[in-house]
């Protein structure tokens, strides 16, 4: 079983994209809620959205390219 190398980078892009989103979205959304602004809120719940499902497209993506899927 050999690694697909250019199926773990993309996958290891996703996980770095994602890591981005983990943490501008707690932040984004406790600055909204102390300044009360609800477009911040908003953006911060899409944020949080897109990091957990940009965690398991790259986590998919790793996996497939370890076990050659």
């Amino acid at each position: 079983m050999r690694t697909n190398k250019e199926v773990l980078s993309k996958g290891i892009k996703f996980m770095a994209i994602a890591l981005f989103f983990m943490f501008s979205g707690p932040f984004l959304l406790h600055l909204g809620f102390k300044l009360r602004n609800f477009l911040t809120i908003g953006i911060a719940g899409l944020f949080c959205i897109a990091a957990i499902l940009l965690t398991m497209k790259g986590l998919h993506t790793i996996i497939k390219a370890l076990f050659n899927d």
